[in-house]
């Protein structure tokens, strides 16, 4: 059972490193190679996927010369968490603005009227008279 999880793993390892060297030549041959870095820089250091994996597609079907068919195939393993983790973050950003709508926060709910004086106590210190010494 434990090979099986670990095959699993490489296995879409490799095909993530497949994804991701097609997407970046599909990207490249529409868009140059600026567009395909700044595509893997968004990928890796934003976590936004969508324009690797439309590359992809492109990349297996101009670049590879595959049938749209086979490029949909390499392509839906990467669709399979971007249209969830997007679905995910729309949902949250708008359970966040509902959230914000229905509380009850102000801003004068921590203000007293009658400040409490912290202000410590002046210690109070003797004079003391030094006499000045004569010069003779």
């Amino acid at each position: 059972m434990g090979y099986l999880g670990a095959f699993s793993g490489i296995a879409f390892l490799i095909v993530g490193i497949v994804q991701m060297v097609v997407g970046y030549l599909g990207i490249e041959y529409h868009l140059g190679t600026i567009a395909a870095f700044v595509a893997i820089f968004i990928a890796f250091f934003l976590r936004i996927m969508l324009p690797l994996t439309i590359g992809t597609f492109f990349g297996a079907l101009d670049v590879l010369n595959w049938h749209w068919l086979g490029a949909l195939v390499l392509t839906i393993p990467g669709l399979l968490f971007v249209v969830p983790a997007m679905v995910t973050a729309a949902i949250g950003s708008l359970m966040q603005k509902q959230q914000v709508q229905n509380s009850n926060f102000s801003f004068t709910d921590n203000f007293t009227p009658n400040p409490k004086n912290v202000t410590p106590s002046k210690v109070k210190k003797k004079k003391t008279i030094k006499k000045k010494k004569k010069k003779r």
